[in-house]
């Protein structure tokens, strides 16, 4: 019963026929109602059928609906179009700028014309925002036409001020620049100061804090831990290391006297040994308070009611059971590995407090809220860490407005260069960044995992085996590191000339006790222990505890992750995934050989290579402390030009600026990065017509990959016929040995008796390290920048207000960064 009204169906429906010359007749009405009958009438024996089963539905019985929602229909796109967010009046921060802009020359016009008798309060106008505008902006919304017309007179009359400057308004801005606060954190030290100021202030990153508990250094009480960097003594009372450190030792040591027979300079035989023989004699003279010359005025922390102090009053604070140093800062980023800190708000406030200190005291700044602030960030910026800081100088210090600069374009702006290869050695840290036309080439960043303290280590270590009198120094205290600094500031040098046993003394200073003088006799060591930024094994990083004291706090040694991070990374919101900025550079160095230790093959495969980098996850696998400096160099610099255009490459190496006090302090560093560069970079990277041998290399390995190709078809095809199978030529499939046989006939060879030829029509790229500028100091060179960056006036489109920061935090930094953050 139930299949009959589906056969009756299916027997009175005719064949539907695609219309055409002989079947366009349309079917009679009659037809068409018996077709509609049969439809019903399958429809009714299919619900009788789903019934039977159980798996029907069946809405009428309860007088519910499968949802109460009305389907929507979907948009016709043909007729569909908006404008949102596709003009710059719709974003909040544009609209709110242009208004704010319009409203400060809407007063300036009507304090012209007399209608605003404020003469005494020209001072409070230096601010932005000290001033009521809600008459002004009442005014202009009465008449919203004249809107357009304030801003074009604005426009014009700032034309008219650029092309007819006075004195009056060159005077004026100068002033430009009194609300601005250049802000750039360090590892060692932070720099803050007015970007009118000529130099800012640069304060010890820091503090000094009361502690109910014994000072504890890598899991060790004071009292009893063993002084850094721990060393061993033979049975003659010689100090010594692992054979590890011999090693490299031996091969610095082998590169030093090559470098010193190529420019003819005499090394006296036994001078290693004179100069210990005469360490080992040394004794200390005491100085009584009245003649020390350079005499350190201690804290008297028995006598205060402070609970903190920062800078150099924190290494003045003598440490005990009561008081210890927190270093908030390490390797570039928060220390938020250390046992110091067991919460996120620990580190921020300990930051704060050192800013706001240093702006009350030394800068005679109180109402934090009438400055902006520009931060100086790293390159290569972990999004948290810069989101954390923004969060810090708008809810911890105050600020009222906040805008983020880069480190190595603010460098190049110091400099006044506008394309240069920027080497940032600083104290923990090393970057290196190619930097064009106010723009850093991402894939150029490199971020290396040494700097200028583990020079100062391995200077302490260098010395110590050579007998230096001072035996039980203890770079783990704060008090011997400032004088391991002072050590390598004052003798560390890569002037060839210098290189002789000399005699030096110093002065050990501790609280409570009377200053000793040593003497003592250096050789080569103050050359070995700064070569180690071009042989980093020196440094022995990924195996030794940390001798830095702000490294030292740490339970573990640096690259051991034995507690979990306080600052949750920054993810994509979407995949979940990490967002930092990647460079390909970075990637390429964890992973693979550097361009200067590939062979020459795999040099020019490498440099003809256009795949998409996969960058791995995590902060650990970024750390790189194997690779040298040179070599760093040329890898960001390649790098570069690939991204860009091979051309650059001539003016990159052309301005090389190197900055920070790691390298830059050492007198000779200029010759010795040239001829270090010079040696280790390859030919073909050395010359100009480093492009045509590119393209020469391309067309042949396309050449050699079409002939490969048609040596297969051609196999595939004498199979295909011997067999004669109905399949497809493609689906055929070659022995091994005929293979085997095709990759030896397209074996990839290249000429290089005319890439030669070619390499010698190009001219060599000479290699120029720039001097700082009139003699500035290159410690203070990004900050420098900082401040003429601060003051142009670009950058009031790029100020976050604590209004914007409020209603949508990071995603500020997206719509105000002049880079794509």
């Amino acid at each position: 019963m139930s299949e009959e009204p589906t056969t009756e169906a299916n027997s009175n429906s005719p064949k539907r026929l695609k219309p055409g010359p002989t079947t366009g007749k349309k079917p009679s009405a009659e037809v068409l109602q018996r077709r509609k009958e049969g439809r019903i009438k399958a429809a009714a024996t299919i619900a009788q059928n789903l019934k039977k089963t159980g798996i029907g539905r069946f809405e009428a019985e309860n007088g519910f609906g499968l949802t109460s929602v009305k389907t929507i229909p979907l948009i016709n796109q043909k007729n569909y179009f908006t404008e949102y967010l596709k003009k710059d009046e719709q974003v909040s921060f544009i609209r709110n700028w242009r208004s704010e802009r319009a409203a400060q020359q809407k007063l300036k016009k009507m304090k012209e014309q007399g209608n605003i008798e404020t003469e005494g309060d020209s001072k409070d106008l230096k601010t932005f925002d000290n001033f009521d505008l809600n008459a002004i902006e009442a005014e202009m919304r009465r008449d919203k036409s004249n809107a357009s017309k304030v801003q074009e007179e604005a426009d014009e009359e700032e034309e008219e001020d650029d092309e007819n400057e006075t004195e009056e308004v060159r005077q004026e801005k100068a002033k430009i620049g009194e609300d601005v606060i250049i802000l750039q954190p360090g590892s060692a030290f932070i720099r803050i100061g007015r970007a009118i100021d000529a130099v800012p202030e640069t304060i010890p990153s820091v503090i000094a804090v009361k502690t109910n508990s014994s000072v504890v250094v890598n899991g060790v009480s004071e009292s009893s831990k063993k002084p850094i960097p721990i060393r061993f003594e033979n049975e003659d009372g010689e100090v010594y290391f692992d054979e590890e450190f011999d090693q490299q030792r031996a091969i610095v040591t082998k590169d030093f006297r090559a470098r010193m027979r190529y420019y003819k300079r005499r090394v006296l035989p036994n001078s290693r040994e004179t100069a210990a023989n005469f360490n080992k004699k040394q004794e200390p003279e005491l100085i009584p308070d009245h003649n020390d010359p350079n005499r350190k005025e201690w804290v008297d922390v028995k006598h205060t009611n402070k609970t903190f102090y920062i800078g150099e009053e924190a290494l003045a604070v003598p440490i005990n059971s009561e008081w210890k140093l927190r270093y908030p800062l390490v390797n570039g980023n928060f220390n938020e590995y250390s046992r110091d800190y067991n919460s996120p708000e620990e580190i921020l406030g300990d930051l704060s407090n050192i800013i706001t200190e240093t702006l009350i005291s030394k800068l005679q700044i109180t109402k934090f809220e009438n400055f902006k602030c520009m931060l100086v960030i790293p390159d290569l910026y972990d999004k948290s860490y810069v989101e954390t800081w923004c969060h810090l100088l708008f809810k911890f210090v105050g600020f009222g407005r906040v805008g983020i600069i880069q480190e190595a374009v603010a460098a190049t702006f110091g400099a006044g260069a506008s394309t240069a290869c920027v080497v940032d050695v600083g104290a923990q840290t090393t970057t290196i960044n190619c930097v064009d036309e106010g723009m850093v080439i991402t894939n150029s960043s490199i971020s290396l995992n040494y700097g200028g303290d583990h020079i100062t280590e391995t200077f302490i270590k260098l010395l110590l085996e050579n007998a230096f009198p001072y035996k039980d120094i203890d770079l783990g205290t704060s008090y011997d590191w400032e004088l391991a600094q002072y050590l390598k500031h004052n003798f560390a040098t890569f002037q060839d000339a210098d290189i002789a046993v000399q005699l030096y003394s110093f002065y050990k200073r501790k609280p409570h006790e009377t200053t000793e003088k040593y003497d003592f006799k250096v050789f080569d060591e103050v050359m070995l222990a700064p070569m180690a930024l071009f042989f980093p094994q020196l440094f022995q990083i990924e195996k030794e505890t940390p001798a830095i004291p702000s490294l030292s706090t740490s339970t573990q040694p640096r690259n051991s992750r034995i507690k979990g991070r306080l600052f949750k990374p920054s993810l994509d919101q979407y995949t979940n995934k990490p967002n930092n900025t990647k460079s390909k550079s970075q990637e390429l160095l964890r992973t693979q050989l550097n361009f200067c230790d590939l062979n020459e093959d795999d040099l020019l495969t490498r440099l003809i290579e256009d795949e998409d980098t996969t960058f791995a996850n995590g902060k650990e696998e970024d750390n790189i402390y194997h690779v040298p400096l040179e070599k760093a160099i040329v890898e960001s610099i390649t790098n570069a030009g690939l991204a860009t255009d091979l051309s650059k490459l001539k003016k990159l190496y052309d301005n090389i600026l190197v900055v920070g006090g790691g390298l830059a302090k050492i007198s000779g560093y200029d010759l010795m990065l040239t001829d270090r560069i010079n040696i280790w970079r390859p030919k073909i990277l050395s010359t100009s017509s480093i492009d045509s041998i590119i393209a020469y290399v391309s067309q042949e390995i396309k050449s050699n990959n079409e002939m490969r190709q048609g040596l297969i078809d051609e196999a595939k095809a004498k199979i295909h016929k011997e067999q004669n199978k109905e399949t497809s030529v493609d689906d055929v499939e070659l022995p091994q040995d005929v293979m085997d046989d095709i990759e030896v006939q397209a074996q990839f060879k290249l000429d290089w008796e005319y890439i030669d030829s070619l390499s010698e029509q190009g001219t060599l790229m000479p290699v120029n390290v720039l001097p700082p500028p009139r003699e500035f100091d290159p410690e203070m060179l990004t900050w420098k920048g900082g401040s003429v960056y601060g003051r142009l006036k670009v950058v009031n489109e790029m100020w976050i207000t604590q209004k914007d920061w409020d209603l949508l935090e990071s995603r500020c930094l997206y719509y105000k960064s002049i880079f794509n953050y």
